[in-house]
């Protein structure tokens, strides 16, 4: 999931809950405190869960990423050894006809010798 992805499910989220409409929650007397705190958990520990959430779920997305990186420089490296090696056999085959062609015109010189 990439960050506009996540910015795009909030913003769906923050619409629709905007569109809803009001809900009547009962509440008891024991659920808020008269500063506003809720009583149980504590608002700070939660963001703080979520945040950890989120941190764990992009950190394990950047890691996703460098491993993709890493195996397509790989497969780069890969690629240009294979380059790397058709060059070498080309010029091993320029070479070996080379010897060919001057070994044919050598016979062809002494052909010409004895013919003549």
């Amino acid at each position: 999931m990439t960050l506009k992805e996540l910015q795009g499910m909030i913003k769906e989220e923050l619409e629709s809950y905007m569109n809803e409409e009001e809900v009547d929650v009962d509440v008891d007397a024991g659920d808020v405190d008269a500063d506003g705190a809720e009583s149980g958990d504590d608002s700070e520990d939660v963001l703080r869960q979520i945040y950890d959430m989120l941190k764990d779920k992009f950190e394990d997305e950047g890691e996703a990423e460098e491993a993709e990186e890493e195996a397509e420089e790989a497969d780069d490296m890969d690629e240009i050894d294979t380059m790397e090696e058709a060059k070498d056999e080309d010029q091993v085959e320029e070479s070996t006809t080379d010897v060919h062609t001057q070994l044919q015109e050598r016979f062809k010189k002494l052909a010409n010798i004895v013919k003549g």
